[in-house]
């Protein structure tokens, strides 16, 4: 089940929220151990958790199995100013149209394999579809390379903004994803899953509206790899 919060349910979803904030404390200071971040009682929050900030979030019964905070280019934005020196191959992005994705988390409790292949994709696919039902043209976001690569595997459209900086397991870069309907049909495949993840109204509608987009990226996926074999 994949939820989203916003300031017109937030009030609703206190409780999802909250668990969101502990699950970014588990994960970001008590395992990964990254320097400077905030955290009260055992939950961690920065200057971005900010009125008009938009949580997506993957459930699994009563616990968050995966979550991510999305920001405006119109206001401050996690990539514009720390990670600004990340972005080399074009502009930095500016306006409503362009929104940056940060404390993308997975939860551990449900083991390595599930993490990313289960949860982590049914949330770039829940991303995705909110971003195609809301006219989001891109999404930016700093990620190591390999979850990069594996992006790519699943056949979500991705474009590196600067080369990698670090070492090691603290190796990231800053990459910009088109939110297509070609992106999301390749999701659908690989999970053998053509029911959309986020039933919200404005997607369900969008879906439907825009239902020939996806039958024609899956026709096209198909005949790719035809072509290939």
């Amino acid at each position: 089940m994949i939820i989203l919060i916003d300031d017109s349910n937030k009030s609703r979803h206190q409780e999802d929220l909250d668990k969101i904030h502990v699950l970014r404390h588990e994960v970001f200071v008590e395992d990964l151990k990254w320097s400077g971040l905030n955290s009260e009682d055992g939950r961690e929050y920065d200057q971005y958790d900010v009125p008009g900030a938009v949580y997506i979030a993957v459930k699994e019964g009563d616990e968050i199995a995966a979550a991510v905070r999305l920001n405006w280019f119109d206001k401050p934005t996690l990539l514009s100013e720390v990670f600004p020196n990340l972005v080399q191959f074009e502009q930095m992005p500016e306006g409503s149209k362009f929104v940056d994705l940060s404390r993308f988390v997975v939860s551990p409790k449900f083991g390595d394999r599930d993490r990313m292949s289960k949860h982590g994709c049914e949330l770039i696919c829940g991303i995705l579809e909110y971003g195609l039902s809301e006219g989001i043209s891109n999404y930016t976001a700093v990620i190591s390379p390999h979850f990069l690569s594996t992006v790519l595997q699943w056949g979500v459209e991705a474009h590196a903004m600067g080369f990698p900086v670090g070492k090691g397991r603290d190796e990231h870069l800053a990459v910009r994803v088109p939110a297509t309907a070609t992106s999301i049909s390749h999701l659908y495949y690989m999970t053998r899953n053509y029911e959309p993840r986020l039933r919200t109204p404005d997607f369900v509608r969008c879906f439907r509206d825009t239902a020939s987009l996806f039958r024609e990226a899956e026709l096209s996926r198909a005949q790719k790899q035809i072509a290939a074999e």
